[in-house]
């Protein structure tokens, strides 16, 4: 997990930064000025050409303030706790996985993009 800022004030963290043989997998987690949650992933990986006709993909997750809460406890966070800390404690590596499942399983609204 890697703790950092955006050059803009706004605290991000790494969830995934993942390299093999012909592939690379990042996720950041961050909170933008309006409260939204956003959970950005940039995934290099010949496997993705079957998915979505090339070997490169960028995906977005926005979970907007009035959803935080819920999101945390789905992940197990104390009521109150700051989203950022309860990604950084339970969603890093492989803990990232569980976080995009919960976030593309209809639980809390979520706005989802792919590019």
């Amino acid at each position: 997990m890697i703790i950092g800022g955006m050059g803009n004030g706004i605290r991000r963290i790494t969830l995934r930064s993942e390299k093999g043989p012909g592939q690379r997998h990042w996720l950041w987690a961050y909170v933008d000025g309006e409260g939204a949650l956003h959970v950005d992933g940039h995934d290099i990986d010949p496997a993705l050409e079957a998915v979505v006709g090339g070997d490169e993909a960028e995906t977005f997750h926005i979970v907007r303030p009035e959803h935080l809460e819920a999101l945390v406890g789905v992940l197990g966070g104390e009521p109150g706790a700051d989203v950022l800390d309860v990604l950084a404690e339970r969603c890093t590596g492989k803990g990232s996985y569980e976080l995009v499942a919960v976030l593309r399983s209809g639980v809390i609204p979520v706005e989802v993009g792919l590019r």
